[in-house]
């Protein structure tokens, strides 16, 4: 938040005085845009890292829409210098012109005897919003023009400022002018009299007096958002003057390296006495926040932010705030504060440390000697794979650590398919021909059989922008203690990421803001089974968390059941007409012919939609492409609302993703744009590379695809691509443009895919039809309920394939054939 606290002016002026060189002059520089809550957190700032940082906020916070703060503050610059060139520094016409840029135009009537020197700068747009005339004028006995300020609506008072002070004949001519006011002539004739082209000035003058623009609105910049400025001081370690204060104290150990950077484990100690309790619906805990700095020369090298939760009904006494940074070898400084977010109590710790080399597992104290041994020697990690679409013969890699393995055990699907006995621990391991979502687990084992440690990876996950991943711990049969928990978190291009939130059960550990996401955890010693989860929001975006969830402390051979919800996107139309308004009580499900229970029900009004479209850019499409470049570009248009996304494909004799998922309309058709015809048509390999990017999205999902002949280049065959759509559980929409009713096997294939997946096929005759087309699967889209159902119980991962059945009690449901588990 800002400072609370408010600066008289002499502790202002001394507080300035006391700054160093260059942010004095950075105050003097913005003093025309920068807003006095900006000034009064600039002056309560504790170091010139700070300072540094909120310099940098400050450009960006004040730049217009579109514009970076390095070219912000560079056009300021000039523009500071352009008008001290010009104008006295510090008068109005320099202010105005550094918060409003230059007018578009400036009017200076030719005045000879009877009114002052006058300036009158017009804006067609002010800083502010809204055009004015600016009207400055030369005082009595003046030297510089100032801002001509009306007094109310009293005219004659007003224009007084405006009059020289004539003496001997003229007063005459003086006086006939206030009497032409006082009988309400508007127009003053002195005006005609002494200046040229006074009709103009006659009405600038009138109506600056009658209605003129706020002094406020005329000096005001463009607005800034002060909540983002609390959020840059939230990030800061500035004491709360008000606050209550308490002691503690930071430890650290360094208790290993990623990459070229030393992990620093700071804990410190909090006094439960301290704090104050909140609740949040029946829900009692203790909440700390803690924001930290860490300087290297000076200069701020990181800062952080985390929110910590501690149950009411602890028992301990000092409360452990751990935090992890990965820091390469060097000195720094480290600044934080620890604040109760209830009663906000805080503590201000600072620490110098030399940060050492330090070897895998190996732990050191601060002082760089080797310190108590790691709580878990054994590590066993997969070396990631390509995240992209992978098939055939995969080569695994795995980085061991600790004496005491014996041999490496791996899993595919669940499946043990392989044990290696010495190291290297790796293998060739065949993903098969269609690419689909595999799961590789390895696993350490000792010379008894016991497992160790284990690691485990997702291959074909999709190309999700929004995601979030539990790397470490990922197989975990004796957890307890210290642990380390390290989490990757993948946020779309244009979006901010607000929070991530660590959970052990359901209990609440931790609210991490910026990266690196690494927590250190304690897990009692007597757990049994549990889980660690964790969940990831974006700021100001209506798309639901991601999340992700690892088992802990499992038997080594606990069977896996399969407890993934099925969604079955469904259609219902009477005499051919969407139906909608529906509830969970009017649909029945049957899995395999038997009821399902339906444990999730939503209608697309509460859904943001995911789209695809794949354009085949075959050589017979060329006639065709502007028209089909038009009409896709309309239907994003009118299909896609706020927290919609899509992408595009196209394909040819391979296939290209034009455009990776974005909310953007004008990235979609920038996209559009790119479009080109040439070459074959590899149809099945667009199936299952546009289906691809779906994995792991919820919700509502619809993949269009337009192509106008049968495949010629798939890498893929028919039935391939057919199986890994009925596994993507996608509706697809398929667009025929010009495939005859001769040719029977390409409707047939294009039916099928759509027939399985629960959308439906159209065949046009020529471009200038997918208007229509688009229509009526926008009509669909948006007329569609989402049912979700879990497998029956004891269903293991990749058995059978399951059929699935749709009722409804007036009407026909159209979904997904059927899924595999």
């Amino acid at each position: 938040m800002l400072p609370a606290q408010t600066l008289s002016r002499s502790e202002r002026k001394e507080r300035i005085r006391k700054l160093p060189d260059q942010y004095r002059q950075f105050l003097l520089d913005v003093e025309p845009i920068i807003q006095p809550t900006e000034q009064t957190a600039f002056l309560t700032l504790d170091s010139d890292a700070q300072r540094d940082v909120f310099i940098a906020a400050f450009w960006k916070l004040h730049a217009p829409p579109g514009i970076s703060g390095d070219s912000f503050r560079t056009r300021y610059y000039e523009l500071i210098e352009e008008a001290a060139e010009k104008y006295r520094r510090a008068s109005d016409r320099y202010t105005v012109y550094v918060v409003n840029g230059e007018p578009a135009e400036i009017y200076e009537p030719e005045c000879r005897t009877y009114v002052q020197p006058i300036q009158v700068w017009h804006y067609v747009r002010m800083a502010a919003g809204g055009s004015a005339d600016v009207f400055f004028y030369i005082p009595k006995h003046g030297i510089d023009y100032r801002l001509w300020q009306p007094i109310g609506h009293n005219l004659i008072e007003s224009l007084q400022d405006l009059l020289t002070s004539p003496v001997g004949e003229e007063q005459g001519v003086q006086k006939v002018f206030f009497e032409h006011i006082e009988r309400g002539i508007a127009v003053p004739p002195l005006i005609e009299r002494d200046c040229k082209n006074s009709d103009r000035l006659r009405a600038l003058v009138e109506q600056t007096a009658m209605l003129p623009p706020p002094p406020a609105t005329i000096f005001r910049p463009a607005p800034v958002s002060e909540e983002s400025m609390k959020i840059l001081l939230k990030s800061m370690v500035i004491p709360d003057p008000k606050a209550t204060k308490f002691e503690t104290e930071m430890s650290i150990r360094f208790t290993g390296k990623d990459g070229n950077r030393t992990n620093a484990e700071l804990t410190i100690p909090v006094p439960r006495a301290k704090l104050a309790v909140t609740d949040v619906a029946g829900t009692k805990t203790y909440r700390v926040d803690v924001t930290g700095e860490v300087l290297k020369d000076h200069n701020l090298f990181e800062k952080y932010r985390y929110r910590f939760d501690f149950p009411a009904d602890t028992k301990l006494d000092m409360l452990p705030v751990v935090i992890d940074r990965l820091l390469p070898h060097g000195t720094y400084t480290l600044r934080m504060k620890i604040a109760d977010a209830e009663s906000h109590a805080e503590a201000i710790v600072e620490k110098e440390i030399e940060v050492p080399d330090v070897d895998v597992g190996q732990v050191l104290n601060p002082s760089g000697r080797v310190g108590e041994p790691a709580p878990h020697d054994t590590q066993l990690r997969i070396v990631p794979l390509p995240d992209e679409v992978l098939s055939g013969i995969q080569h695994i890699e795995t980085i061991a650590a600790g004496n005491d393995i014996a041999a490496v055990e791996f899993y595919l699907d669940g499946r043990k398919i392989m044990t290696k006995r010495q190291a290297p621990y790796t293998l060739d391991l065949d993903l098969g021909e269609v690419p689909q979502p595999r799961r590789i687990r390895a696993m350490a084992i000792n010379s008894k059989g016991e497992p160790l440690a284990g690691d485990d990876l997702e291959v074909n996950s999709g190309s999700d922008p929004f995601r979030l991943r539990i790397v470490w711990p990922r197989v975990s049969v004796k957890l307890k203690g210290r642990t380390r928990v390290e989490l990757s978190v993948r946020v779309p291009e244009g979006k901010k990421l607000d929070r991530v939130e660590l959970f052990y059960n359901d209990a609440p550990l931790a609210t991490l803001y910026e990266p690196p996401f690494i927590q250190t955890i304690d897990i009692p010693a007597n757990a049994g089974i549990g889980y660690i989860r964790a969940t990831a929001t974006l700021a100001g975006d209506p798309s639901p968390p991601a999340e992700d969830t690892v088992i802990i402390n499992t038997p080594q051979f606990m069977e896996e059941v399969n407890v993934h919800l099925i969604e079955l996107p469904t259609t219902v139309t009477r005499n051919n007409r969407p139906v909608e308004n529906l509830d969970a009580s009017a649909f029945t499900v049957l899995d395999d012919g038997k009821p399902a229970k339906i444990a999730k029900f939503e209608h697309v009004n509460n859904l943001p939609l995911a789209l695809g479209l794949a354009i085949d850019t075959s050589g017979s499409m060329q006639s065709r492409m502007a028209e089909a470049q038009k009409a896709a570009a309309q239907f994003f248009r009118s299909t896609l609302k706020p927290g919609d996304r899509a992408f595009l494909l196209s394909f040819d004799v391979r296939t290209a993703l034009l455009q990776a998922w974005t909310s953007n309309l004008t990235d979609i058709s920038a996209g559009l744009a790119k479009l080109r015809a040439e070459e074959s048509t590899a149809l099945y390999d667009a199936v299952v590379y546009s289906l691809y990017n779906f994995h792991g999205v919820k919700g509502q999902k619809a993949l269009v695809v337009i192509t106008d002949g049968k495949d010629t280049a798939s890498k893929f065959t028919f039935d391939q691509a057919l199986e890994y759509a009925r596994r993507a559980s996608v509706p697809v929409y398929a667009i025929g443009i010009g495939i005859n009713a001769a040719e029977v096997d390409t409707r047939f294939r294009l039916g099928r895919f759509c027939a399985e997946t629960g959308g439906n096929v159209y065949y046009i005759s020529q471009a200038t039809d997918l208007d229509r087309v688009y229509a009526d699967i926008q009509s669909e889209l948006r007329s569609q309920y989402i049912l979700g159902i879990y497998p029956p119980d004891g269903t293991k991962p990749n058995s059978k394939w399951h059929e699935v059945t749709v009722q409804v009690g007036d009407g026909k449901a159209k979904t997904i054939r059927g899924y595999y588990p």
